[in-house]
């Protein structure tokens, strides 16, 4: 068991780049005891790791030219490897002049191409401005640009050409344009001419792009600009990544199957891809899978940093079986019911030593968190999500998230490299507070049965003294320690294993960055006197500005309320003398002010009548609240007009309807504890009008309503 562990010691500080067989040839020169076991730290997150103790790894080098930029070519640039979805330049590799000095030719390599995995190019920009391409045959050209504000210009037709190649740079490895039906896959030497007789110009392994520009000085082609490329590599589950990188021995670590438990992968590739709810950037509800990786590993870096980068972006430790002589993958989840049922318990029978109990120390626990990651959804953009653990105010039990009034504000600043949304980063920065704050550790020795005990292995521990009865702990070192009389036993170390800190939150993604207009919102003039300095009627208002609007969580104090309005144009109607639905949208209107509103709508009757007919308009309202456990709804109706027998020679009537709306809980006969959670509008009517088809068909048309909030007149 002791060579075991020396083995696991030597590789642990051998996989940053030396040769494997070295370091077991040098494995086998050692023979002290007592070499530690354990979670390797850059694995852990950043509060977790401070919780044990170990220092916490510098996880970016202070030279990383491998990143999303592009970059001027350089002998001392290195090729990324992308993983999942990333918004990425090139590194410029060879450039040409060709068509009597009016083309410019440039060659970018992107990255690396991975072992497994699927690759596409979906977008090409350069600069802001999205470039757009032609199909069949000219699919490699841009046939216009759009802005970032939507605008098109075709100024550029023709004048810019790309291809995308992924393993080599023939055609059949050509990727962007994607070939089929009529667009055409060549040689990239076709493009890059002077390629053809270079036999080192091959691409191998690499993704490789070519761009052709046109000299056009009036439309601002003097030069490329910044290419850059929404890029997908269909290798993104965590599991599947951290594989690839081992395995390859070109930009990875060169291990095989036979170095790895694969068993343990598994479970880290099923816990990465758990379905869970998100709300997407547009408010909808959906799900995705718990982890993914989307991103870039430089290959500057140390192997060993590149594997800690995918396990904190996944929630998962890296460590070494001593036992099997293996590396094996831990995922940071909750037990099953199983393993839980089937812990090892450790008791008087078997711990040979005190125990040493360490607890957090509750003035430099973290509290807060700011979790860096790239939005996806704006080409990323360094974007942050900021949480904080809820305010208990008391002295919280242990264990327990919360913090107390006086304990000081502590930040946990962190960056995930290779996550692009914020639903997953608010889980990630989530599971790191959540286990800094009941981050108890325990060390003690046990006998020999421990040997069998896994690192990562939840466990049971009892002691009286301390007040342990079956709690369960996470182990994160075992070393094994020769007492000098021949007797082995284990060092344990372990941390307080907390199932709720595994709650998953259903959080939304940011969506694409608006632009920043000059000005950004219009300059007026104060609407409420007095309101910044909370005079105003003797109120008392926050004085939060922006700009110099007053802001909506002041306007609450006047009573602004939710106002509703919207204009659904026209909608046929079948004939009859029943009200029915003409059109219907529902509105969000949590946190909206409780009162009365009152409905307006008005609509104009279409169709061309040969006899008398009959019209009816109206609208309802259907109002839901909510507590804790309950929902409720009211619908209100009425307040319409109703017209009969109208003569076919008389002009059609005004259709109009008003009627008074009460979001009031208890007065509608809800709970007083319901809060307004949305707003059906729905407007109803009829008629028997003959029509004209197409020209006049029998319809409601100028429809518009305001829903807008009551504050005076009422007596």
């Amino acid at each position: 068991m002791a060579v075991f562990t020396a083995i696991a010691a030597v590789i642990t500080g051998a996989i940053t780049g030396a040769g494997f067989a070295a370091a077991f040839a040098a494995a086998g020169t050692l023979t002290g005891l007592g070499i530690a076991t354990s979670l390797l730290a850059g694995g852990i997150a950043i509060a977790t790791a401070k919780a044990l103790g170990p220092s916490v790894p510098n996880i970016q080098s202070a030279k990383d030219p491998g990143v999303k930029i592009q970059l001027d070519p350089s002998t001392d640039n290195k090729l990324p490897i992308y993983y999942g979805q990333s918004f990425l330049g090139g590194i410029a590799i060879d450039a040409m002049i060709k068509n009597q000095n009016n083309t410019m030719v440039y060659a970018f390599a992107i990255g690396e191409q991975t072992d497994s995995g699927t690759v596409t190019i979906d977008d090409v920009y350069r600069g802001d401005s999205k470039l757009n391409f032609g199909s069949g045959a000219s699919a490699h050209q841009v046939v216009s640009l759009t802005d970032p504000n939507g605008t098109s210009v075709t100024n550029v037709n023709g004048k810019i050409r790309c291809r995308v190649y992924a393993g080599n740079t023939h055609a059949n490895a050509q990727i962007f344009p994607a070939p089929g039906g009529g667009t055409t896959a060549v040689d990239a030497d076709t493009m890059f001419t002077n390629w053809s007789s270079d036999p080192n110009k091959l691409g191998s392994n690499a993704i490789i792009s070519i761009v052709e520009v046109d000299y056009d000085a009036s439309n601002g082609l003097q030069g490329l600009g910044t290419i850059s490329y929404d890029f997908k590599n269909s290798l993104d589950n965590p599991a599947n990544v951290l594989l690839d990188y081992l395995k390859n021995d070109r930009y990875g670590c060169g291990l095989t199957d036979d170095d790895l438990d694969l068993p343990s992968f598994t479970d880290m590739y099923d816990y990465a891809n758990t379905q869970v709810a998100y709300t997407t950037s547009a408010g909808g509800s959906s799900t995705h899978s718990q982890w993914q990786i989307n991103g870039g590993l430089s290959t500057f870096q140390p192997n060993l940093t590149n594997i800690d980068q995918i396990c904190q972006n996944s929630a998962t430790f890296f460590t070494y079986n001593a036992k099997e002589g293996k590396y094996k993958v831990v995922p940071n989840r909750a037990a099953t019911t199983a393993e839980l049922a089937n812990a090892f318990v450790f008791n008087d029978d078997n711990i040979t030593s005190s125990i040493s109990v360490t607890e957090p120390d509750l003035y430099t626990t973290y509290n807060k968190a700011d979790v860096e990651y790239s939005n996806g959804e704006a080409k990323d953009q360094t974007d942050n999500v900021f949480l904080e653990v809820p305010l208990d105010g008391g002295i919280p039990n242990f264990p327990s998230f919360n913090r107390i009034a006086a304990e000081p504000i502590n930040t946990l600043s962190t960056r995930l490299f290779l996550t692009n949304d914020k639903a997953r980063a608010t889980n990630l920065g989530n599971l790191d507070l959540r286990q800094g704050r009941v981050g108890r550790t325990v060390e003690f020795e046990a006998n020999h049965t421990a040997l069998t005990v896994d690192v990562g292995d939840v466990v049971k521990i009892t002691s009286p003294r301390h007040g342990f009865s079956e709690d369960l702990y996470r182990v994160m070192r075992v070393s094994e320690v020769d007492n000098g009389d021949g007797v082995i036993t284990a060092k344990i170390v372990a941390m307080f294993y907390f199932a709720d800190i595994y709650n998953h939150t259903d959080a939304q993604n940011e969506g694409e960055m608006g632009n920043s207009g000059i000005p950004s919102i219009p300059v007026v003039a104060l609407p409420v006197p007095g309101v910044l300095d909370g005079t105003y009627g003797g109120l008392n208002v926050s004085n939060q500005l922006y700009g110099n609007i007053v802001v909506n969580e002041q306007m609450k104090t006047f009573g602004a309320g939710t106002q509703l309005t919207d204009t659904p144009g026209s909608a046929n109607i079948s004939s009859g003398t029943t009200f029915q639905d003409i059109v219907t949208e529902s509105y969000d209107i949590t946190n909206s002010d409780i009162g009365d509103y009152e409905i307006k709508s008005i609509a104009t009757l279409g169709g061309a009548p040969t006899t008398a007919y009959d019209v009816g308009f109206s609208q309802n309202v259907t109002v839901t609240w909510a507590n804790a456990t309950n929902t409720a709804s009211t619908t209100f109706t009425g307040g319409g007009v109703q017209f009969f027998n109208i003569p076919s020679t008389s002009p059609p009537p005004q259709l109009s309807g008003a009627r008074k709306v009460s979001t009031d809980p208890v007065a509608n006969g809800h709970p007083a504890d319901m809060k307004p959670q949305t707003a059906n509008i729905t407007l109803t009517g009829y008629t028997d009008i003959t029509e004209s088809l197409p020209n006049f068909p029998r319809s409601f048309g100028g429809m518009n309503y305001e829903m807008l909030r009551v504050t005076k007149g009422e007596k």
